[in-house]
Parts: structure tokens; C-alpha cells; sequence
């Protein structure tokens, strides 16, 4: 649009209007010359007055963020106290381990929500992360309930 109305508003001049091809001629340059102009330099004019952003290799970072993930993952799954341990397995045995890898997923997802309320790590990481608690808590609750 830009200089488009410029143009028009020269190309509606009656004919009998003094010089008017001249006048049609020189809107016409005025519109291609702004925008060539204008155009053409505001790529240049951005990088030169934008900070210099050092750039970090995306991947690198996520996966920088992934260990520290699995390390939060870590710390949390061992705060949980194991179920006791028998040398036969019983359906409480079985019951109690299953409650117990539960309580984990939970101990886990309550820190990686925690992480997210503090802006910690990358959204998109922590969803990933989240996704796989919830399939895990999924396929240990498809295998049977844990009787509560």
C-alpha cells in the first residue's frame, strides 16, 4: 500500500492538468524509491541496533536441561523410603511395591511442577518429562489395581 494511494491520488489529475505525466511520473518514482529504500535497509538498520545475542545451540541446552531433569528425578525418587523386602513374594509384597513405585511418580511429578512454577527448566522439556510420568503411572495402573 505504501505510495499506492500517491500514485492513484496523481493518476485521477484531469488530463488537461499542466505537466501531468511528469507529476504521475515523479509520484510513481517517489513510491519505488521509498520502498526500495526503506525496504532495503531495514534489515541491515535491526542487526545494527539490536544487542548482540550470543548464539546457543538449542539442542545442547535441552539436553543440558535433561540431565539436571533426571538428576531432580533422581533426588525425589529417593526421598520415597522403599517397601520392605522378602525373600517370598507375596500379593501384599507385590501390592506395597506397586504403591510405592506410585508414590515415586508422585514424588517426582510434584517436583517437576515445582520446577515449573519456578521457571527452572525449559517448558517444553518439563512437558516431555511429565508425559512420560503419566504413561508410566498409566501402564502400572493398566497391570492391576493397588488395592487402594
Amino acid at each position: 500500500m505504501r505510495g499506492a494511494v500517491t500514485v492513484a491520488a496523481a493518476q485521477s489529475l484531469p488530463e488537461d492538468t499542466p505537466q501531468r505525466s511528469v507529476l504521475v511520473l515523479i509520484a510513481f518514482a517517489v513510491a519505488a524509491l521509498s520502498l526500495l529504500v526503506q525496504g532495503g535497509t531495514i534489515g541491515p538498520l535491526l542487526r545494527l541496533i539490536t544487542p548482540k545475542v550470543p548464539a546457543t545451540d538449542v539442542a545442547a541446552q535441552n539436553e543440558a536441561e535433561r540431565d539436571q531433569i533426571y538428576e531432580l528425578l533422581r533426588t525425589s525418587a529417593e526421598a520415597v523410603p522403599e517397601p520392605p523386602r522378602s525373600a517370598e513374594p507375596t500379593p501384599e509384597l507385590f501390592e506395597a511395591a506397586k504403591r510405592w513405585r506410585l508414590d515415586v511418580i508422585a514424588a517426582q511429578r510434584s517436583a517437576l511442577l515445582d520446577a515449573r512454577d519456578n521457571g527452572t527448566f525449559d517448558a517444553d522439556v518439563l512437558a516431555h518429562e511429565l508425559a512420560n510420568l503419566d504413561a508410566t503411572e498409566i501402564a502400572i495402573d493398566m497391570r492391576g489395581g493397588t488395592g487402594a
